[in-house]
């Protein structure tokens, strides 16, 4: 199918006459509609328009080349008329001058505030190319008003369209569409800072239906700028949502402007905000209670250390789980969210989680006494001790070991009464690189070890004090552990889990092996000196 058969056109067809059909068919033919149809328009409109252009070239040169001989012979003809005839007495005919241009008369003077009054009288003078020529350079001569009137002219006089009547040069027109573009963004950005989304949504509309950002090329431009936009201000989840569907962006269709990767992340900001509205309804309306629903509120809400309190104390394993659950999902799939939150740290609320106390406990304590009542029973006169009766007393350790425990379990309970004070305590007295993760507690831990620390003074002295002292002080700035222990062995073996290695750090091994050696050595070579008994043998 040829040029001339698509435009509708027969061959003779002038450029002017291409031109207009050619718009004419565009309207029906549109490249969002049908992309096939307005590429074969587009390619028989320039082959048209290349063969009109070379005609009228062809047609020029050949009217040139006849015309030369005609003048030759004309101008012989009258110089032999001019001998026989004899022209003195004939006189000239008066000069007449030419008409005044009236569209030279409507330029002059033209500016930004009376343009479009000089083009209503351009149409009834009908000057109206020349004077859209004219208005052309007027853009280019007068920078500061360029926007301005290329902004109306594509709207009225189809200015960067392909139907447009004014002849314009690539650089011209890639010029004047680059600065409305970005008059365009200026606008529509200084709306986003100032929170007006709704006038933003209605400037947008009307940018994008305007006939020129309607050409494929330019609309895929225009959805770029659009796109980086949005990717560098904030907005609201509806705003985006009212954006695609004035483009026509669709996820779920395949449907996304370019680039993919800066769409792909508009899409994770749009799922994060829906995600944090909906977490920020929960936690605003009091009527709900469901587990989901406390943990938002509790993570959410600005509170005191005694408000956060009061709503825990209520709380049971769905709402510790649902408080894990948000926990995790805020920091490894939301972590920007984390900066919105009264407290960066998605997991304050551990502090206030009961902590039961496990057998773990009990086997240490347990380990503890058994060392002291061994260590003690050493310095008992030959004949008096032997190994049966040595492991007769570390059995019997078994029972202040158990009431320990349940001293500790009890106290444990009635401690976190005072679990607000405890924190404000633990706060200012334990220094934070010892307890980043608040899980010490001066009330709560500080009394139990205080009664350890006593129990070892009467059973070894100041040497016994200061082995227990001096293994708790380790445990807690050294962090290195001799080995690691699996979760099938902690929890099918709790009582070998009490004294594993795993719990212990190598300096505490090797200080309590020492300490071990210099009261032994001390209860051998120095019995009179009072190191490791706090009551005089005599008694």
């Amino acid at each position: 199918m040829n040029c001339w058969t698509v435009l509708q056109l027969p061959e003779e067809a002038d450029e002017r006459t291409i031109k207009r059909t050619y718009a004419r068919l565009l309207k029906s033919c549109r490249p969002d509609d049908d992309a096939e149809g307005f590429q074969r328009l587009r390619e028989a409109y320039e082959e048209a328009l290349a063969y009109a252009r070379w005609r009228a070239e062809w047609e020029d040169e050949e009217t040139t080349t006849t015309a030369a001989p005609v003048a030759e012979q004309t101008y012989g003809n009258l110089n032999d008329l001019a001998e026989l005839m004899d022209v003195s007495a004939l006189h000239p005919a008066p000069f007449e001058a030419p008409k005044a241009d009236p569209a030279q008369a409507l330029l002059s003077g033209l500016n930004v505030s009376n343009f479009i009054e000089r083009w209503t009288l351009a149409i009834q003078q009908d000057c109206t190319d020349a004077f859209q020529a004219g208005l052309l350079r007027h853009c280019f001569d007068h920078p500061g008003e360029r926007v301005a009137i290329a902004s109306w002219a594509a709207n009225h006089l189809e200015w960067l369209t392909p139907w447009q009547q004014v002849a314009m040069t690539p650089w011209q027109h890639e010029t004047l569409s680059g600065e409305l573009l970005q008059e365009y963004r200026r606008t529509l950005q200084e709306l986003l800072e100032q929170k007006a989304e709704r006038e933003f949504i209605i400037q947008l509309t009307q940018y994008n239906n305007q006939p020129w950002l309607r050409v494929f090329d330019l609309q895929q431009q225009w959805q770029r700028i659009i796109l980086q936009l949005l990717h560098d201000t904030t907005w609201s989840v509806p705003l985006f949502e009212r954006v695609c569907q004035v483009f026509g962006w669709d996820d779920q269709k395949g449907v996304c402007p370019e680039p993919t990767w800066m769409w792909r992340e508009l899409v994770s900001r749009c799922e994060q905000e829906s995600f944090y509205a909906n977490l920020l309804e929960k936690a605003q309306d009091l009527r709900r209670t469901s587990a989901d629903a406390l943990a938002a509120r509790l993570l959410l809400t600005p509170m005191s250390a005694s408000q956060q309190k009061r709503i825990i104390d209520g709380f049971g394993e769905n709402e510790w789980n649902a408080c894990q659950h948000l926990g995790e999902l805020l920091t490894w799939r939301y972590p920007q969210l984390l900066e919105r939150l009264p407290q960066p740290d998605a997991f304050f609320w551990r502090k206030f989680v009961p902590r039961p106390i496990y057998t773990q406990v009990f086997i240490r304590v347990w380990a503890v006494l058994a060392l002291g009542i061994g260590l003690s029973m050493i310095h008992t006169p030959p004949g008096r001790l032997d190994l049966h009766s040595t492991f007769i007393f570390m059995v019997a350790a078994f029972i202040p070991a158990g009431i320990a425990f349940r001293i500790t379990q009890f106290w444990a309970s009635m401690s976190s009464t005072y679990r607000v004070p405890d924190l404000w305590l633990s706060q200012y007295l334990i220094p934070k690189r010892i307890n980043p993760n608040k899980y010490w507690l001066v009330i709560r831990h500080g009394v139990p070890q205080a009664l350890m620390l006593a129990a070892c003074g009467l059973m070894l002295g100041v040497l016994g004090m200061v082995t227990y002292a001096g293994a708790l002080a380790i445990n807690l700035l050294h962090t290195k552990r001799i080995g690691h222990i699996s979760h099938k062995f902690s929890h099918g073996y709790p009582w070998l889990n009490g004294l594993h290695w795993a719990f212990w750090s190598p300096l505490q091994a090797a200080f309590l092996v020492v300490m071990v050696g210099v009261i032994v050595a001390a209860q051998h070579y120095l019995p009179q000196v009072p190191w490791t008994r706090l009551v005089s043998p005599k008694l």
